[in-house]
């Protein structure tokens, strides 16, 4: 395998990886704004760290999807 399919393969992981944080940013929020009226304040409190986190890492995700892109476009 040549270090362009490598590459390649690496990139599709990780936009994988994108929609996925994507898919859990938007079930969080949905199930955040149905439910905080009746969930338990600790429950609030995860809910939101991992809303927080899930953001976090989704931009980290895709700052290294942009350095792949460009290793690619140098190749």
């Amino acid at each position: 395998m040549s270090k362009l399919d490598k590459k390649k393969a690496e990139l599709s992981f990780w936009e994988k990886v994108f929609f996925a944080l994507f898919a859990a940013i938007f079930g969080v929020a949905g199930w955040f704004s149905s439910n905080y009226k009746d969930a338990d304040v600790a429950l609030l409190i995860a809910t939101s760290l991992v809303f927080v986190f899930a953001i976090l890492f989704l931009v980290v995700v895709y700052r290294k999807i942009k350095r792949i892109i460009n290793e690619i476009g140098e190749l």
